[in-house]
């Protein structure tokens, strides 16, 4: 059973090859340099949708200055995603049609990627200051450990990325939120398969109970009884509803940060709503293959994934939309 879109992993392939440390941030703050100028392009494009605020006085929003403090942790942001997800999209790319793959965005989440987008963003509203001796020793240790040829150190290094944002940005501001929000992306592409690796056998046995629990059959770990006691069903990894609650926990993050300023611990209610209804979908999907057994290539198959998929973006959109009705920007 797919995740919903949530799926993301890959491995480093940069490789130091004898370069020391000083050539190698050289390389990174050049690519970093690239990587920041080509989100700052498309700022004027969504200005109408996400706020931005006024820049600091004295700077323009759009002048081009030498490498600074903001584009340089927002190039950083962008390599270091990528480093993580580029054995991910590649073999996306390999396995199936470009079309499909664009369609179904690299297998990443639409929610990740919208998270990643104006996260950077609001990143490259640092003060543009110098590079203080703090910031290259952050920036190098980052820059080492996406050299490292190990997956999780990319999201390692943009988890603490996201807290020296926090650290260094004053509570409300632009940084500060991005600073958030990127915190939160690192969740579903990394700490909820943390989390699952360590409790799995507590989570798939929290869906089973609810299964059970609708289907009325017996149920011994995370395998289920048929409602006619033909056979069982075994709920695997991938049909756990924790890939699901990550985003839904990303989503009540990136709305919260982007259109509601003020506590947003407040609307916390709103991100366990979205949680429970992305479980309720999925634990009605599983009753649904108990209950019909014989329907199971549909309801498993691509068509109830899609389904499935669809229902859950759809839920978890409104529900966190709905937590901050108030504070959306007004139609014309």
């Amino acid at each position: 059973m797919s995740d919903f879109l949530a799926r993301s992993s890959g491995y480093n392939q940069n490789k130091s090859n004898g370069l020391g440390g000083r050539s190698a941030f050289a390389e990174s703050t050049t690519g970093a340099r690239a990587g920041a100028f080509a989100f700052q392009i498309q700022v004027r494009r969504i200005e109408r949708l996400i706020p931005l605020g006024d820049p600091p006085a004295g700077v323009s929003r759009y002048s081009t200055v030498s490498l600074d403090r903001n584009e340089l942790f927002a190039g950083l942001c962008i390599v270091g995603f990528v480093n993580g997800n580029v054995f991910r999209v590649l073999y996306e790319i390999r396995s199936r049609e470009l079309g499909d793959v664009l369609i179904n965005t690299a297998n990443i989440s639409v929610i990740i990627w919208a998270a990643l987008f104006v996260g950077v963003i609001y990143v490259l509203r640092l003060p543009k200051t110098a590079i203080t001796y703090l910031d290259r020793t952050v920036a190098l240790g980052a820059v080492l450990m996406f050299l490292a040829p190990v997956a999780p150190l990319s999201w390692l290094a943009l988890t603490g990325l996201a807290i020296y944002f926090l650290w260094i940005s004053q509570p409300g501001s632009y940084p500060h939120r991005g600073g958030w929000i990127l915190l939160a992306m690192t969740v579903p592409i990394f700490w909820s398969r943390v989390v699952f690796s360590l409790l799995s056998d507590y989570i798939l046995a929290f869906d089973a109970i609810l299964v059970s629990w609708i289907v009325g059959t017996e149920r011994t770990g995370n395998v289920i009884e048929f409602s006619d006691g033909s056979g069982y069903l075994w709920i695997a990894t991938g049909c756990s509803s924790i890939a699901n609650v990550s985003l839904a926990v990303l989503c009540w993050a990136l709305f919260t940060q982007v259109f509601y300023r003020e506590q947003p611990l407040r609307k916390a209610w709103w991100a366990v709503a979205a949680s429970a209804a992305v479980v309720a979908i999925n634990v009605t999907r599983l009753s649904l293959i108990d209950l019909y057994q014989q329907h199971y290539n549909l309801l498993h198959g691509p068509v109830g994934a899609t389904v499935v998929n669809w229902l859950t973006f759809a839920a978890i959109i409104s529900i966190c939309a709905f937590g901050v009705r108030h504070h959306l920007p007004a139609r014309r």
